[in-house]
């Protein structure tokens, strides 16, 4: 089926979805049919055939169908789409769907429209919309009513000007602050204050929507102005702290904030702080000469402001700046060791960092080699600690061939292990890789070698290793400790253990390879992480990861009935997953070698049968 849909043009498709539509079947095998060739990519495109004929057919058992597959464009062969334009039967599906209030389908419709009048112009659209919006949105309303209006408009092509956006909040203040908020227009050049209806929400006391209004579009000399204001008129400090933070633009839209807050602090110096603080990242250090940064820092500099001093250099200076700065304080003899390394500890950290939903990015400053050199010289603790995580190697720096020499002459096993856990990734890799791996190839002791192997892999961040099979063939270093014989480190149970529970999905797949070996200490070893193994049925994991774990979860089951007993509930519950990538055949594998070492945990289903002549 899936392949006769692939090859079908767009005349059969057409023809085919008639056909159905004629044919005397019921409702809930009409539906599923559809659903059939609503597997091919074109189907879509005829939603303005089948839409009104299955709305008015039965409207409920349609509707998800409809709208999982609404389309307006129509497939024409190939690569060609082209726009469907509004007909009379869309004019009259739309009435009927806006009478019956469906609000989704009804935005749908109406975007179909209004885009069809505008030529598919998104700009050209935008007085269409407003001027729907308003037709929509009458005073003898009921806020329900009004409500369902609003949500039948609620289109991302929808961007309000102020005289609509203050007709709605006149009608009703509290349903249209956040539809206002959400439909706001994108700002190109400088921002403008909608002044009336910021005056209209503070009269009424609206002070959340006047103020997250205020913040959307200012622009930055009114909001210079209005800081400074505020500093002259509140003497109490946090009610100041409080007032800035209201009034702080939402984006600095390309404005360099420095200016501002160096006037702030003039004025009300350490009070304003923990404002400025909180929005360094507003000022910028430009590309030629220090603009307001320099300022800045020479402000925390004669104030002796260290905080202040320090989160400019971590936060705004470029990284040439900071590595000058941490190596002058490295080499620095006049100041007490105390005040250096309280200098120090203060610079170093996370420059900047965004989060999202389940992903985030940090951004620290690289030590260049001379900077990581003074540093361990005056306190090899400091590049140990604090300093570590600006140890990076980049693929196209210098990388660190001083320091890793330096480091084997020491042997500072914790750097060398930390700077080998980023140099293994490189599938181009410099000459201080082949050092290290000539220093991990001496160890001749298994034990020896696993702890020390582990200690590197353990500490390979997640997404690292993106090219494996090249990086195996051309690093030497990489291809040591992935694929020198997964027996080393059997001899030590905690380094198994640090693989299984890294980070790198890479290395775990090594632990999964090292358990899953034909050895008494593997399948022991098996057990004790069975927590962990048993997780990797159900979780997403590439197919050779997963296949690697099955065989490390066989080694587990193998030893006890009861270890058994939980892999077969597992796997059984995995059997049942949709996950079309997964090695069913490998996981049938596994529940047939648990049945046939434990007989006793055979369902009746499972029994062996014997079949005689009568």
């Amino acid at each position: 089926m899936e392949e006769r849909l692939r090859k079908m043009k767009p005349a059969e498709l057409e023809r085919q979805v008639k056909s159905l539509l004629v044919e005397p079947i019921d409702d809930r095998e009409l539906r599923a049919r559809l659903e059939e060739l609503a597997g091919h990519f074109g189907f879509s495109g005829l939603t303005s055939f089948w839409g009104p004929r299955l709305f008015q057919r039965n409207r409920l058992l349609f509707r998800p169908l409809i709208l999982a597959r609404f389309g307006t464009h129509q497939w024409r062969g190939g690569w060609k789409w082209s726009p469907v334009r509004w007909s009379p039967e869309l004019e009259s599906w739309l009435r009927t769907a806006d009478a019956a209030d469906e609000l989704e389908l009804t935005r749908r419709l109406l975007e179909w429209r209004l885009l069809d009048r505008s030529g598919w112009n998104h700009r050209k659209a935008q007085p269409l919309f407003r001027q729907e919006l308003r037709a929509r949105i009458r005073p003898e309303l009921t806020p329900g009513q009004r409500g369902h209006e609003l949500r039948k408009l609620d289109s991302f092509l929808l961007a309000l000007d102020e005289e609509t956006a203050l007709e709605l909040y006149r009608q009703d203040p509290r349903a249209a602050a956040p539809f206002i908020l959400k439909h706001m227009p994108w700002i190109y050049g400088k921002p403008v204050l909608w002044e009336d209806l910021f005056r209209q929400a503070v009269e009424g006391k609206d002070e959340d929507f006047a103020w997250k209004l205020y913040r959307r579009q200012v622009d930055y000399p009114r909001w210079e102005k209005d800081a400074l204001e505020l500093c002259r008129t509140i003497s109490a400090p946090d009610r100041l702290l409080e007032a800035l933070e209201q009034r702080h633009p939402a984006s600095a839209r390309g404005n360099d904030m420095g200016t501002g807050m160096l006037r702030l602090l003039e004025q009300r110096g350490r009070e304003v702080l923990p404002y400025v603080f909180r929005h360094l990242r507003d000022v910028w250090k430009p590309w030629l000469g220090r603009g307001s940064y320099g300022k800045l820092l020479e402000l925390a500099r004669q104030r002796e402001w260290l905080d202040l001093w320090s989160a400019l250099l971590r936060v705004c200076a470029d990284p040439g700046e900071f590595n000058r700065e941490v190596r002058g304080l490295a080499e620095n003899r006049s100041l007490t060791e105390q005040e250096v390394m309280l200098r120090l500890l203060s610079l170093a950290g996370i420059s900047r960092e965004w989060n999202g939903a389940g992903f985030g990015i940090a951004q620290v400053h690289l030590l260049e080699e001379a900077t990581a050199l003074a540093l361990y010289e005056r306190s090899p603790t400091l590049l140990r600690g604090p300093f570590r995580t600006h140890l990076q190697i980049s693929p196209w720096g210098p990388g660190y061939p001083k320091l890793v020499r330096l480091l084997l002459q020491k042997e500072d096993e914790e750097l060398l292990e930390f700077l080998a856990s980023r140099y293994l990734a490189f599938p181009s890799p410099p000459v201080e890789v082949g050092h290290l791996a000539d220093h991990y190839a001496r160890l001749k002791d298994a034990g020896a070698f696993a702890r020390r192997a582990a200690g590197v892999l353990g500490r390979v961040p997640a997404y690292l290793l993106f090219n494996y099979h090249e990086v195996i063939r051309k690093n030497r270093l990489a291809r040591l400790l992935f694929e020198r014989s997964a027996e080393d480190y059997l001899e030590d149970p905690r380094a198994v253990a640090d693989l299984i529970e890294g980070s790198e999905i890479h290395v775990q797949a090594l632990g999964y390879r090292v358990l899953g070996l034909a050895d008494p200490r593997a399948s022991s070893l098996a057990v004790e992480h069975l927590a962990l193994l048993l997780g990797t049925l159900l979780r997403p994991l590439h197919r050779p990861t997963r296949v690697l774990a099955l065989r490390a979860l066989e080694r587990a089951a193998s030893t006890d009935l009861e270890v058994a007993r939980r892999v077969l509930r597992k796997a059984r519950q995995a059997m049942a997953l949709p996950d079309k990538r997964y090695p069913k055949e490998k996981l049938l594998g596994l529940i047939g070698a648990i049945l046939g070492r434990f007989p006793d945990l055979r369902g009746p289903c499972e029994q062996p049968m014997v079949y005689r002549a009568s």
